[in-house]
């Protein structure tokens, strides 16, 4: 079973399904006055059970006996895959910009403009991370063991996870906003595993499981009223995370990647 196509094809099938759910709760599952949610809608309890059977149906699918990566390298190289380099460049530019909007967005009280202003700042810092992580993949390089960088984009997402909760804190109607904090708790716990392969601690498992269900609640909660900065991290989520997921079954499935290619191996040796 090629892996590395069909479980991020699940996650991307049922975030469009959640999307469509979280649609129709939103034009009928509260009152029409009030904003209040209406008790027991058949959309509410529709999007409730089908996310959960997605996480199970993920888990399920992410389970498998994978080979013990020995770094980030091994797990992540792209070496001179352009689709990868095209896709990851792409989610780097999403993470740059939506930082950049949120340092000059409007603002929203002096209470929330310092979180606001570090979310923004860190995800900058983020995205250029990002960039520099895409190209050495792509490239074959080595990622040094306990790579700092690799933390910033998780860290990044910590920051944003506090302000988006800021906003929504004073707002009593969770379903208002449960699905934009999933979205954010699940993407942030998907980067982590992906930073830990460099600290040693890296599995398959979780690291596909949470970044899958990144994907699956950004897609979601893109059904929301969001402004452009954080339609533009959640973009960043889906696409980074997808890439990722990917890059790393498909080395799974090959054992993970060598250390350096056999024709590099080949030429290192005549040479000595």
């Amino acid at each position: 079973m090629r892996k590395e196509i069909i479980l991020p094809a699940v996650a991307v099938v049922c975030g469009g399904a959640g999307y469509a759910l979280r649609r129709w709760e939103l034009a009928t599952a509260f009152e029409a006055g009030t904003g209040l949610p209406i008790s027991g809608a058949p959309a509410t309890l529709a999007l409730a059970g089908f996310s959960a059977a997605a996480a199970v149906l993920l888990a399920l699918l992410c389970r498998g006996n994978y080979p013990v990566m020995s770094g980030y390298g091994p797990a992540f190289r792209a070496k001179g895959n352009t689709l990868y380099a095209v896709m990851g460049t792409i989610a780097a530019f999403l993470l740059l910009a939506g930082g950049g909007l949120m340092l000059t967005g409007p603002a929203l009280g002096e209470e929330l403009v310092f979180t606001r202003l570090i979310a923004g700042a860190m995800a900058l810092a983020a995205g250029l991370c990002v960039a520099v992580t895409v190209r050495d993949n792509y490239r074959g390089a080595e990622v040094q063991r306990y790579s700092f960088r690799l933390l910033i984009p998780a860290y990044a997402f910590c920051v944003w996870l506090i302000a988006a909760y800021q906003v929504r804190a004073g707002d009593p109607v969770r379903l208002d906003y449960v699905y934009e904090l999933f979205g954010i708790i699940a993407s942030l716990l998907g980067l982590y595993c992906t930073a830990s392969f460099s600290f040693e601690r890296g599995r398959v498992f979780p690291t596909c499981l949470f970044s899958l269900l990144g994907v699956y609640f950004s897609l979601v909660t893109l059904a929301d009223a969001h402004d452009l900065a954080t339609v533009l991290l959640y973009a960043f989520s889906i696409v980074y995370l997808l890439t990722s997921t990917v890059t790393l079954l498909f080395n799974a499935a090959r054992g993970g990647a060598p250390a350096r290619d056999e024709k590099e191996t080949t030429e290192g040796t005549r040479d000595a």
